[in-house]
């Protein structure tokens, strides 16, 4: 639709997409006054954003405008009411003029909050049904806790040089080349630590749970050789036959690379251990580029002459068929290295979260992502998830969300019990959903935000809630 002031009518359940510099915020902090105009109970109004700054202005501006409406005259406020899509009256204006007295003195005022601070606020209430500790403490720096989790880590693989950890360890450290940059790649998996519990929330054993994932997605057995088995079977026939045509035409180039290949069958024959990097390197450096594409060998006069036009043909053919395999052997070497990288990644890491976990147990505090993992598994995945959800509904009446664009997969997951739970109860008491955002503004991907959430729940507030979408330009 596009009047957006029709958003802001008290019983439409609405979403706002809103561009840069549009008023999202008067917006938001009309449709809470024109909710309090109607009737509805201060602490039955919810107000979600994202920062502890965002709060406080939404709040702010709630109290200006209702403090304007307290002490302006009677054709100011007028003037106010209309621009907020009311219709003037003695008995509305005198409504207006007792709201802000009336929010003043309230025990329980309008929240205005942000997502964190929500979740904490119920894991806080039943502690218990979270599986938190009771009473916990926020932690806001985590620097030093990750840094006692790294000690704990390593003290673990010198303890026990030999153990997967340790194993882990090295081949993480083989890969990204320095301390700094195995840390961040084990930082990183920390960061994201509700993607992987997330994924791996069903999993006895998360690591060997994801690692079996990833051999499905590169489609690899580790326990496969790919270089013997591209030396198996017919193929040192092959090229063996392929370096003989080599060597009946004698270029410098062509004794060359026929040698190589003969180098690379003898060291497979002597059965040497440590030749299997030895003889691939010889064979790919006689069929192939120092840039991996395949070398050319085109049929000529010379060639025919030296071989016949038969010849000429079986060495085009074996050219082409060793380069295949060849190619074929480096994407299946380097799928096996990926999955030997993300193996170790997925062990060491969870590894060094278990450690993290466990030093915030002891120390009976919860971070950011403990918040809004513990109220999501809460609301939906706990035994008390149903009752837990009925308590909080029995509070909230209308939810407003500023700034969608920047809500996370967990965030959206942990408000639909909320939002269901709002749906199912359609008709009990008057109730509202307000969601306004920005797809362009999202600046929180970071933080495992995602825009695309804001048409998602657009959709679904549509399609459960019959709620409208509006524009404001």
């Amino acid at each position: 639709m596009s009047d957006p002031l029709l958003a802001t009518a008290p019983a439409r359940h609405a979403s706002v997409h809103a561009s840069a510099g549009t008023g999202k915020t008067w917006l938001l902090v009309t449709r809470i006054v024109r909710l309090l105009l109607a009737g509805a109970a201060p602490a039955g109004i919810l107000a979600v954003t994202f920062t502890r700054k965002a709060a406080a202005e939404m709040l702010e501006r709630l109290n200006d405008r209702l403090a304007g409406l307290a002490t302006d005259d009677a054709a100011a406020v007028d003037r106010t009411l209309r621009a907020m899509g009311e219709t003037p009256s003695p008995a509305l204006r005198d409504r207006a003029r007792r709201l802000y007295e009336a929010l003043l003195f309230d025990p329980r005022p309008v929240r205005a909050t942000t997502f964190h601070a929500f979740c904490q606020e119920i894991l806080q209430r039943f502690p218990i049904e979270a599986e938190v500790p009771p009473g916990f403490e926020l932690l806001d720096n985590d620097a030093e806790l990750v840094d006692e989790a790294w000690d704990a880590l390593y003290a673990e693989a010198t303890q026990a040089p030999e153990s997967a950890i340790a194993g882990a360890l090295e081949q993480l450290f083989d890969t990204c080349g320095t301390l700094a940059n195995t840390r961040q790649a084990l930082n990183d998996f920390l960061s994201h630590r509700i993607d992987w519990w997330a994924f791996t929330q069903t999993a006895r054993e998360p690591a060997a749970y994801a690692a079996a994932g990833a051999r499905r997605l590169f489609g690899v057995d580790p326990d496969d050789d790919p270089i013997e088995t591209f030396f198996a079977g017919a193929r040192p026939a092959l090229l063996a036959e392929f370096a003989a045509l080599l060597g009946r035409h004698d270029t410098k180039t062509h004794r060359e690379h026929s040698g190589a290949i003969l180098q690379a069958l003898a060291l497979r024959e002597a059965a040497a251990d440590d030749s299997r990097e030895a003889r691939l390197a010889l064979v790919t450096g006689a069929l192939l580029t120092k840039s991996g594409e395949p070398r050319k060998r085109n049929s000529s006069k010379a060639l025919e002459n030296a071989l016949g036009a038969a010849g000429c043909d079986r060495l085009l053919q074996l050219h082409g068929l060793l380069c295949d395999a060849l190619l074929e052997l480096r994407d299946r070497l380097a799928r096996h290295a990926s999955l030997a990288l993300n193996v170790a990644w997925y062990r060491a890491g969870q590894r060094l979260l278990d450690h993290y976990q466990r030093i915030k147990r002891e120390r009976r505090v919860l971070d950011f992502a403990d918040l809004e993992w513990h109220a999501y598994r809460l609301l939906t995945a706990s035994g008390q998830a149903h009752w837990v959800q009925y308590k909080l509904d029995a509070r909230i009446d209308h939810i407003l969300i500023d700034e969608f664009q920047d809500t996370n997969p967990t965030q959206w997951r942990l408000l639909l019990p909320l939002l269901e739970e709002l749906a199912a109860g359609t008709g009990e008491r008057e109730r509202s959903v307000f969601l306004v955002g920005d797809t362009k503004q999202s600046i929180y991907r970071f933080r495992r935000a995602d825009a695309r959430l804001l048409s998602a729940a657009s959709e679904w507030l549509e399609a459960r809630l019959g709620a409208q979408r509006f524009s404001l330009e």
